[in-house]
């Protein structure tokens, strides 16, 4: 067991996305990121090879070998079942077979991990093939890297959310996020730092863009320059239009926001959420948080509002997915009771 001090360094963190990589590194220190440095690669993560993988690693100037990799439900399956209490080895051959049975696919093929969410029986089920996690990883060994950890991009970004929500009694801090991508979305509920509720959504980005495109008729790359100023209040008759263009939409996602929030409250047993954080590279828009904030009855507001990732946000917002990258490379935090106990046993000091 290693020993804790009051700065902990991240090893390096790996966000796969379907077209698109970010690396990132960073220390936590007395509730604060240190040291926080993000890259992207645009491509393909199947089409990365060992060479771009060290060249990246030495322009951002991350260190050390170790690393911990959070892949997308457009590569790792995600799908929420329903079980009943057992053991965890008994709990994951349970989701193996459902998930082989679901996928189609050969058992022995997949590698399979599931996680309980809250006490209302939901648990996340998570599989990939073997032969396509193998051709994620190879590469990474090759380049002298060596991951530790697999794990779906939601839990990355629960905890880059939640590290001053870490302690046992943090548990009553309950907060809904709306992860909203530009390729994908989800619906997650959060108590302390711990992932209680989650759900994938049909919406993404790239959507939105196409509602604009579609309404205003203009090109798509206009359409993401409208979507993005449409923010600044710069132009009143743009940000209506755009407004317009996207209120069906935005509507659709606070109306499934609201029945995830409903599912929640009637199949847990405890607090429901005090307030709604919206991340992800597509997630902050002033309409559709106007929108949410009225249908879900919940205080809205970005990630960024968060104390301590507000300095950083400011000059990451072009990194898509620097918050996952960043919360996979935390992936050796425990939660601050644990670390306790676990010092006090080692004869250690709690950072």
């Amino acid at each position: 067991m290693f020993g804790f001090t009051q700065t902990m360094k991240g090893c390096i963190g790996i966000a796969m996305q379907s077209t698109n990589v970010t690396i990132g590194q960073c220390s936590w220190r007395k509730g604060y990121l240190q040291n926080p440095r993000v890259s992207n690669i645009e491509d393909n993560p199947r089409n990365i090879t060992s060479q771009d993988w060290r060249a990246t690693i030495n322009d951002a100037g991350l260190t050390g070998t170790t690393c911990s990799v959070a892949l997308p439900p457009a590569i790792l399956e995600h799908h929420v079942l329903q079980l009943p209490e057992m053991g965890m080895k008994e709990l994951t051959e349970a989701v193996g077979w459902e998930l082989a049975d679901r996928l189609g696919s050969d058992r022995e093929l997949l590698q399979i991990d599931a996680k309980r969410l809250g006490n209302g029986g939901d648990v996340l089920g998570v599989s990939i093939d073997q032969a396509t996690l193998a051709s994620i990883l190879e590469p990474l060994y090759a380049a002298g890297l060596r991951p530790t950890l697999i794990e779906p991009t939601c839990f990355a970004l629960t905890r880059m959310l939640s590290m001053r929500h870490r302690r046992n009694a943090d548990r009553a801090s309950v907060r809904a996020v709306l992860d909203f991508s530009k390729a994908d979305s989800a619906m997650m509920v959060l108590a302390g730092d711990d992932t209680v509720f989650y759900k994938r959504l049909g919406y993404s980005g790239d959507s939105l863009i196409d509602a604009v495109s579609s309404h205003v008729g203009v090109t798509t790359d206009q359409a993401a320059l409208m979507l993005a100023a449409s923010d600044q209040e710069s132009d009143e008759a743009m940000s209506r239009a755009v407004r317009d263009a996207t209120r069906a939409l935005h509507e659709q996602i606070a109306r499934d926001a609201m029945k995830c929030l409903r599912h929640y409250g009637v199949t847990s047993r405890g607090p429901i959420p005090s307030e709604l954080v919206v991340t992800g590279s597509a997630g902050w828009n002033r309409n559709l948080s106007e929108i949410l904030e009225t249908a879900c009855n919940l205080s809205v507001f970005p990630d960024w509002n968060i104390e301590y990732l507000k300095e950083f946000s400011k000059t990451s917002s072009r990194c898509y997915g620097w918050q996952i990258a960043l919360g996979t490379s935390l992936s050796f935090c425990e939660s601050n009771d644990r670390r306790k106990q676990t010092e006090t046993n080692n004869g250690g000091v709690a950072a």
